[in-house]
């Protein structure tokens, strides 16, 4: 039988079912588009953490295929062990069809203590879970664990010079965590029952629950699920309690009376009475009057790094990286202005292109405003000569999202989301200029994030084609919200 891992483990606790299907039916899952990231997030982290102590050897060992050579592993371990040093990444164990790597075994006078290392600012349930997973083992090893630790990212911590290890990182001890003290106590039963799961050759029962919603198997286990569901109402909360008891269908949560927003109301509304659009048009009316002429259409990419890239940030700032700017007249005249770094700090250059840019009190115009607000108010705090004319552009902000978050524009295309992705495909559904699959490189913002960093290390022919990719993308972005405003527009004429 395969050993059960501490990912497996945690699989299990997290819901029974994936873990029979990531073993008896992995076919059925769908790809996390994050993933690699978070992979990649991951190993930059821990890379760092081996030199939270110093002298640290390494266990790691992969095969030709970059699998895991754990055999390797578990020997390396043991002969780390015999040589008595101080501190081991990746040691790795295997008893008991158990196994299970260590971030880092650092040894002291007594017994060992396992540190548990996390690419994220917090802890959270699955890391308490997963690192007592690992005591679990150490102990059925032999080894007396005197202590376990999750070393985590300070979010608090600001970079000024090279990277202050000690300083980037922050342990908390989580012997006595309820969590990881109630999984401990519970291992013994828990292997039981993932042995006799795995032996199950017919496909398990199992409710939906929270953890559905990222699961990869989501999908093959929702698929007799009416279309629409519950689930597709938008912004709804405890989708899944509503299911288990019975409100599955918009009739059902109109007949139930849960509780509805406005736009949850005409969402289910169109969707029944087989409408297209619906528009309150006094609403959208309320809502132009806070839009002026000239009318600057402002799009931001960043980049977020686990270790702060440059001085002044912290883990996992958004790091402004471009912009594009489609200025909007009252003839309908367009002007396009943009703006893309060309280092993994270019946060003075987009500052000051902004100031350039868009003068001071224009009406600046974002989808999804917090974003873009957030960004400007960053870089305000961090240039002070600049910062009375970024916090007037901050202050001038108008938010495109407005119209279609409160149901005062509908379009039953848009389903439960408002996300600008899907507003547009449903106000110009057959418009090749406004196909963001069509473009040749980058095609969403989780695919700017990932590609700038690699740009800045790529040849110069590679370099220009993914620059032009991500200028077209950020284009199409503002290009896209001066269509929607037009939309909006044409319904109150």
């Amino acid at each position: 039988m395969m050993a059960i891992s501490k990912s497996k483990y945690v699989d299990y606790r997290t819901c029974p079912k994936s873990l029979w299907m990531l073993l008896n039916m992995p076919e059925q899952g769908i790809d996390d588009p994050n993933a690699q990231k978070h992979i990649d997030d991951g190993k930059e982290v821990g890379k760092y953490a081996k030199y939270y102590f110093k002298d640290t050897v390494d266990a790691s060992s992969l095969k030709e295929d970059g699998s895991l050579d754990m055999e390797n592993m578990i020997g390396l371990t043991n002969r780390y062990l015999i040589e008595d040093k101080e501190n081991i990444a990746e040691a790795s164990f295997a008893v008991d069809g158990l196994f299970c790597s260590v971030d880092i075994l650092h040894k002291i006078d007594d017994g060992y203590e396992i540190y548990e290392v996390k690419a994220t600012t917090n802890v959270e349930k699955d890391h308490l879970i997963d690192s007592a997973f690992q005591k679990y083992v150490l102990l059925k090893r032999g080894l007396n664990v005197k202590g376990v630790y999750i070393l985590h990212l300070n979010s608090d911590y600001r970079r000024k010079g090279d990277i202050n290890i000690n300083s980037l990182f922050l342990k908390e001890q989580v012997d006595n965590n309820p969590t990881f003290q109630d999984t401990l106590e519970n291992l013994d039963k828990d292997i039981e029952d993932i042995r006799n799961l795995l032996k199950q050759k017919e496909e398990p029962e199992q409710r939906l629950h929270q953890a559905c919603k990222s699961c990869p198997y989501k999908k093959y286990c929702q698929r007799n699920l009416p279309t629409p569901s519950v689930l597709d109402i938008n912004g709804i909360r405890g989708g899944y309690d509503y299911i288990n008891s019975g409100t599955i269908t918009y009739n059902d949560a109109l007949y139930n009376q849960i509780k509805l927003n406005k736009r949850q109301k005409v969402q289910i509304e169109v969707f029944l009475r087989n409408e297209q659009t619906r528009i309150d048009i006094p609403a959208v009316k309320a809502f132009l009057t806070t839009i002026r002429y000239p009318i600057y259409h402002l799009d931001f990419e960043s980049i977020q790094m686990p270790i702060p890239p440059c001085d002044g940030a912290w883990p996992y700032e958004q790091i402004p990286t471009q912009y594009s700017l489609h200025i909007e007249y009252e003839d309908g005249r367009l002007e396009h202005k943009e703006f893309l770094g060309d280092s993994m700090d270019p946060r003075r250059g987009i500052a000051e292109a902004l100031c350039r840019d868009i003068p001071m009190d224009a009406c600046v115009l974002a989808y999804n405003k917090t974003f873009e607000c957030g960004r400007i108010g960053e870089l305000a705090e961090l240039y002070p000569d600049l910062r009375d004319h970024l916090l007037n552009m901050k202050e001038n902000v108008v938010d495109l999202i407005v119209p279609f978050k409160s149901g005062a524009y509908y379009n039953r295309a848009m389903g439960g989301s408002n996300s600008i992705k899907y507003v547009l495909p449903a106000l110009y559904p057959s418009d090749p200029e406004l196909d963001y699959h069509a473009l040749p490189v980058v095609h969403n913002g989780g695919e700017a994030m990932d590609i700038y960093p690699k740009m800045l290390k790529a040849s110069p022919e590679e370099k220009e084609r993914i620059r032009d990719g991500l200028l077209k993308y950020c284009c199409l972005d503002t290009l896209a919200m001066v269509k929607v405003l037009r939309k909006v527009k044409e319904a109150v004429k």
